[in-house]
């Protein structure tokens, strides 16, 4: 299991609000803060936000619906 969140001062900051253990984010301030759950080799939130994020959709509405279609046998990558 791993958390990403974001933290309001970087780790290096010599201020006393990042060093004092007792100012540290508690668990009711982590939701807020919250950027992504990595659990069992996968991300949640990234893995949803980049699928399918270098489709446009809009460049291929002109297309016959024959050639909107993608086959595995059409990626040629794997060669």
């Amino acid at each position: 299991l791993a958390v990403v969140y974001e933290t309001p001062h970087p780790p290096a900051a010599a201020l006393y609000r990042a060093r004092c253990p007792h100012l540290r984010p508690r668990w009711r301030d982590l939701p807020p803060r919250l950027l992504d759950v990595g659990f069992g080799g996968r991300w949640w939130v990234l893995g949803a936000r980049l699928r399918d994020c270098d489709v446009n959709e809009e460049e291929f509405r002109a297309l016959p619906q024959r050639l909107r279609r993608l086959e595995k046998r059409h990626l040629r990558s794997h060669r």
